[in-house]
């Protein structure tokens, strides 16, 4: 009786250890699970947070950048303004001073010893009562230009700046001229005749006596032209379509100077 008793304790001590370990395996196995998702959580994380760090370093860059666009963009503006202002301002004078210039051509011209101030603008005065026709910046030299030939000299200038004389002379033609849309021919007293091209409006008729400095034009962009501009040519054979040369060295010997060419 008692060696049964012992057996059954015995069974029941080794049914009860093998539950335990059953369930410790168990327990073991879910602690196992637990940490393993712990660690994919771990790691999924960290990824997500690599990856925001990395768009954030991109998007720090990418301020930095706008930021520096927007910079170079303000210097931009900022340097293109002064130096419009200077332009404008450098325009101005040369207008301011050539204005008595033309007045005095004119004045000698006509040998009065005085001129009207009312229609003056930005011309130079050179030797024997010649003048620059325009003020403005020269944009194209006599010569060849983009495959063809170009047979004057072409001063870019806002509409309506006033053109001149360049000599004393007669107006054989003025209206419209073919490539020209407007244009006048004068025929000077040196026996040289100028032209006057891509004018918008003109003050002169043919058969007009004109002196040296006196506004004939004003300047347009009319006829075949790329902008705003006089087109001024010089024949000095006389003919009013052909036989023209550099006006640039033409003036410059009569003592008027045209940098740009």
């Amino acid at each position: 009786m008692q060696q049964a008793n012992a057996d059954s304790a015995a069974r029941a001590a080794r049914d009860a250890m093998a539950a335990a370990e059953t369930e410790a395996e168990a327990a073991k196995a879910a602690s196992d699970a637990q940490v393993a998702a712990q660690q994919a959580a771990y790691t999924q994380v960290t990824a997500e947070k690599t990856g925001y760090e990395q768009q954030l370093q991109a998007a720090q860059i990418r301020v930095l950048e706008l930021q520096g666009a927007r910079d170079a963009y303000q210097q931009w503006q900022e340097q293109k303004a002064a130096e419009e202002a200077a332009a404008a301002a450098a325009a101005s004078r040369a207008a301011q001073e050539a204005a008595a210039e033309a007045a005095a051509a004119r004045a000698a011209a006509a040998g009065t010893g005085s001129a009207d101030s009312s229609r003056e603008g930005a011309v130079a005065t050179g030797s024997s009562n010649y003048v620059k026709p325009t003020s403005g910046r020269v944009s194209s030299c006599f010569g060849p230009r983009w495959g063809t030939m170009t047979y004057g000299l072409d001063i870019a200038a806002p509409i309506g700046t006033p053109i001149y004389a360049a000599t004393s002379g007669v107006v054989k033609r003025a209206g419209t001229a073919t490539g020209f849309g407007l244009a006048v021919y004068i025929l000077g007293d040196d026996g040289a005749v100028t032209v006057y091209g891509h004018i918008n409006r003109y003050f002169v008729n043919a058969g007009e006596r004109v002196v040296a400095g006196q506004q004939i034009a004003e300047v347009g962009n009319r006829g075949q032209s790329t902008g705003p501009h006089l087109h001024f040519e010089v024949h000095p054979n006389g003919a009013m379509y052909s036989g023209a040369v550099d006006p640039v060295p033409w003036l410059r010997a009569r003592g008027v100077s045209i940098s740009g060419c």
